[in-house]
């Protein structure tokens, strides 16, 4: 693993996905290159005459510009870059930090970035501030569907629960018992002497909301798959890191 690739979001800066990437830089010896992203979305909506912001204190209310909405997002690329650059040090990992714009859901994962690994979670129009994952969410979760890509995806899940308080959760995406059985043997070949450790769950039906449910009852602190996965299309990427409660690491 070379490179791995982090997403700032616009506003909230995204520190348990940071947090994961740091960790998995560290784990492997890559370079961490921090994204901040400037949803293409959200610079449109700054254009239209009729917006405005009320403010939650005083009520009062102000007119927001596409010059006003680029100025505070460089104050918040700036922040990025701070928060960046500390935990980078903080761990020795050597990092890089650029603004990307673009839609978040046609252009993100097909961009020019070089990473093996993005580390992904809320972006773009998500206004609202989502509450931190509790202390005790810890576990590491991975999609295995026994696909290379996949099976590069558990050896990353492999690095980042290497921690003795980190469970490994395999998801096996499977229709039957006989391929569950299949999945659950080539992983078990390529977890060797670390599969102790290892909780295997199958997937009735692959959706989002199963994924969901599984994810907090394992108390997960990250998801993991590979580029291709279904999940990263359904409805929308933007849709899904929206729902999903833990930050996201896609691998190439």
């Amino acid at each position: 693993m070379r490179r791995i690739a982090v997403t700032l979001d616009a506003f909230e800066i995204s520190t348990q996905a940071l947090e994961q990437a740091v960790r998995l830089a560290e784990r492997t010896g890559a370079q961490l290159e921090g994204i901040f992203v400037e949803d293409i979305d959200l610079i449109q909506v700054a254009e239209l005459p009729f917006l405005r912001e009320v403010r939650s204190v005083s009520r009062s209310e102000d007119v927001i510009n596409l010059a006003r909405m680029e100025q505070e997002l460089r104050a918040l690329a700036r922040r990025a870059e701070r928060l960046l650059s500390e935990q980078a040090a903080r761990h020795n990992v050597v990092w890089s930090f650029r603004t990307w714009r673009g839609s978040i859901d046609n252009d993100l994962l097909a961009a020019g970035i070089e990473a093996d690994v993005f580390a992904l979670t809320r972006l773009g129009a998500a206004l609202t501030r989502s509450r931190a994952l509790p202390a005790r969410y810890t576990a590491v979760s991975v999609l295995f569907s026994g696909t290379d890509a996949s099976a590069r995806a558990l050896e990353t899940a492999i690095n980042l629960a290497t921690d003795p308080d980190r469970e490994l959760n395999i998801l096996l995406p499977a229709e039957d018992a006989i391929e569950t059985a299949r999945l659950r043997e080539l992983a078990m070949t390529q977890l060797g002497k670390d599969a102790a450790r290892v909780h295997f769950i199958h997937m009735a039906d692959g959706s989002l909301a199963d994924l969901m449910e599984i994810l907090t009852d394992t108390n997960s602190a990250v998801l993991i798959l590979e580029r291709d996965n279904q999940l990263l299309q359904m409805p929308s990427l933007k849709q899904s890191l929206n729902s999903l409660n833990c930050p996201l690491l896609v691998v190439r």
